[in-house]
């Protein structure tokens, strides 16, 4: 609420309608929402209704798990919840799920409501609507073509995440991919066709690794690679190679790629004891060499490199 210095009539009835005002157009422009001390809306304003497509009926009485969105991972709420919860401002970023299925982004800063005694009875939330500027970020790291990460973002996030998987204690692995014979088919099919089964390699890629932790990159030309969190070895081997069996059933004839005249990809797979640390260099080298590997053993097929020769410091 606004403050007066005078408290003449005039001034009072000033100040009631600065803040009615205040108060309209703060329900109007900014995107707040209220919860109890259990998580549970209270209250939101109609910006909050407008920007994700629920009115205030249909959220008071929810969780915001209504509006969570499949890609975030449970780390970050996770973080969230221990840092209100002690009685911290939390901030970041957070994208939602809209009721039609859509989704926004939104810079959110989250505080806890304390009573007079100073105990937390409830969080008030404010958001500032950052999709355009997400859009933008998201339109500088991918390949245009197929909507696969580019080599720019590989090489900004391949570091970040193998630290973050030996700090977590996560097992990671890499996976490299490539086109068999792809140079034939562009001169028998043509480039038009080539570009085809390049968004076709991208789209098997992502609906074999779909999860928010996994990163499918297009490295340039018909060469890939995914970065995905695994529990060991053989469950990289196994995701792997179903990603090379579905690009094998989708029968795309290729006539230059003997003896199985389609389509068909070639994979080398490295994964990371998380209790080593691993040279950002060398897990890009041995994956190339496991590929290798794999061409040299008939194409169509995983190759799987040991971990044991990448033990070199990452820093």
């Amino acid at each position: 609420m606004l403050v007066f210095a005078e408290h003449n009539a005039e001034r009072l009835a000033l100040a009631e309608a600065i803040n009615g005002r205040l108060s309209q157009s703060i329900d109007s422009y900014v995107i707040v929402s209220a919860t109890d001390s259990s998580g549970i809306i209270v209250a939101v304003s109609q910006a909050f209704c407008d920007i994700c497509g629920y009115c205030s009926d249909e959220l008071i009485g929810q969780s915001h798990s209504l509006l969570r969105h499949p890609d975030t991972p449970d780390e970050l709420f996770v973080n969230l919840w221990q840092t209100i919860q002690s009685g911290k401002h939390w901030s970041g970023e957070l994208k939602n799920q809209t009721k039609d299925g859509g989704f926004f982004w939104g810079q959110t800063g989250i505080d806890p409501v304390l009573d007079w005694d100073g105990a937390t009875i409830g969080y008030i939330a404010v958001r500032h609507d950052i999709t355009s500027q997400k859009a933008m970020e998201r339109l500088s790291i991918t390949d245009p073509m197929t909507g696969a990460f580019n080599r720019r973002y590989f090489d900004l996030i391949l570091p970040k995440e193998l630290a973050r998987a030996q700090r977590e204690k996560q097992w990671l692995s890499f996976l490299m991919v490539d086109a068999d014979n792809f140079k034939k088919y562009n001169d028998t099919y043509g480039h038009h066709a080539g570009d085809g089964v390049i968004k076709a390699i991208v789209d098997v890629l992502h609906a074999g690794f779909r999860r928010p932790s996994d990163f499918v990159f297009r490295l340039g030309g018909e060469e890939f690679a995914v970065l995905f969190p695994v529990v060991g070895e053989m469950d990289a081997f196994i995701l792997a190679d179903k990603a090379r069996q579905a690009m094998f059933d989708q029968n795309i004839e290729h006539s230059g790629n003997p003896p199985y005249h389609r389509l068909t990809l070639s994979m080398g797979v490295i994964t990371l004891d998380p209790e080593q640390r691993h040279d950002v260099d060398d897990v890009y080298k041995y994956s190339d060499i496991a590929l290798y590997n794999a061409k040299e053993n008939g194409r169509n097929r995983v190759e799987q490199h040991g971990d044991a020769e990448v033990e070199i410091d990452l820093f």
